[in-house]
């Protein structure tokens, strides 16, 4: 996975320029070099007709005004627009800073690339014929340019902003799944600790003490959506701890946690209620039961299994609300797709295993 969460833009101008604020296609810079030669044979009259080296020089010519004009054009766009263009609302005013700066820049450069032209062609050149022939050619190749940019900047902000969207509605999904989780376990726990207090009261007490650590575990997972597995592991040893001191010896507990999964980052209360259920389900109408919890690491992925020794899948005399495993399945479908699941089967030996597969990734928590 893509890291939990992604920062908005922090500016309008990031979503609108983005790249770096790009104006031009970065392509320009390889077109710069081939439009001259491109455009020679329409520039220059009988170009065909010269001599060898008449023509490369006349091409040279060509050349000079307009690698000067990109140059500039390409600094301006690259340096200094960026900064100018998004403090400027109206389209039409951007319209018009452009044609200013399209006129501005051919204007000043004109002398200056007129001289150094004279030097490799000689002749006579009118300044404001050439001045506006520098304008036109600096209309015709950079107005598309900027048509395309910014076309090209719309459906990257249209695309950023879907996937803004898409990312929006994940985490509220995530925040809705997970608040229907944390009430169904606080109720299943007081109801634990509740029935302690007129048999043990010191048990019980401990047990609140439990309760206390399972409560801000609880609460923290609505803050974060990723916790180690070591962290999940260890609210599911003080889960089981407060079911043992409910059932006595009736109760049989097993948590095996291989150390190349303890520092996975998984989905807080993605584990528990899963020992919850295994409790409810296997130990209804029976004297005794055991739950098994295993966490192994398995290459790409991580598996995290729950056995019981029950009356197996669909087969319990307790009925819940069975939205436990169903809000596994959609958080773990939310945040890994077809990579992440849970499966229930029967247990070779009797029962029912509770099986979830987690892809190992880069996640921040």
């Amino acid at each position: 996975m893509r890291r939990p969460s992604e920062s908005r833009p922090s500016s309008r101008l990031e979503i609108l320029l983005p790249g770096g604020g790009d104006l031009l296609p970065r392509e320009m810079l390889w077109l710069y070099p081939i439009v001259p030669l491109a455009a020679a044979p329409l520039l220059l009259k009988d170009l065909f007709s010269l001599p060898l080296d008449t023509a490369l020089v006349r091409i040279a010519g060509v050349y000079v005004p307009f690698l000067a004009h990109s140059f500039v054009f390409h600094a301006l766009y690259a340096a200094v627009l960026p900064k100018v263009v998004p403090r400027v609302r109206a389209p039409l005013a951007r319209g018009a800073l452009h044609v200013v700066v399209t006129i501005a820049v051919p204007m000043l450069l004109a002398p200056l690339v007129l001289s150094f032209k004279r030097r490799i062609v000689p002749g006579h050149y009118d300044l404001p014929k050439f001045v506006l022939e520098c304008i036109i050619i600096s209309w015709v190749y950079l107005f598309p340019a900027l048509i395309v940019q910014r076309l090209r900047n719309k459906a990257q902000n249209i695309e950023r902003m879907a996937q803004l969207e898409r990312q929006a509605a994940l985490e509220a999904q995530l925040k809705a799944l997970q608040g229907r989780t944390n009430p169904h376990f606080f109720f299943n726990s007081i109801n634990t600790v509740a029935s302690l207090i007129h048999d043990d009261p010191a048990l019980a007490e401990r047990t609140l003490e439990r309760m206390a650590d399972l409560f801000r575990y609880a609460l923290d997972s609505s803050k974060t959506r990723f916790v180690t597995l070591r962290r999940e592991v260890e609210m599911v040893r003080d889960y089981l701890a407060i079911q043992s001191a409910r059932y006595g010896a009736r109760l049989r507990t097993q948590v095996e946690l291989d150390e190349r999964a303890a520092e996975i980052l998984v989905p807080p209360l993605i584990l528990q209620p899963l020992v919850e259920n295994a409790i409810l389900h296997g130990m209804a109408h029976r004297r005794s039961g055991s739950v098994f919890v295993c966490i192994r690491h398995e290459g790409h992925r991580v598996s995290l299994e729950v056995l019981d020794d029950g009356p197996g899948p669909f087969a319990s005399a307790h009925r819940g609300s069975q939205t436990s495993v169903e809000d596994i399945c959609k958080r773990l479908h939310l945040l890994y797709g077809e990579q992440g699941g849970i499966a229930l089967s029967a247990a070779p030996g009797g029962g029912c295993l509770a099986r979830v597969a987690i892809p190992v990734k880069d996640v921040v928590a």
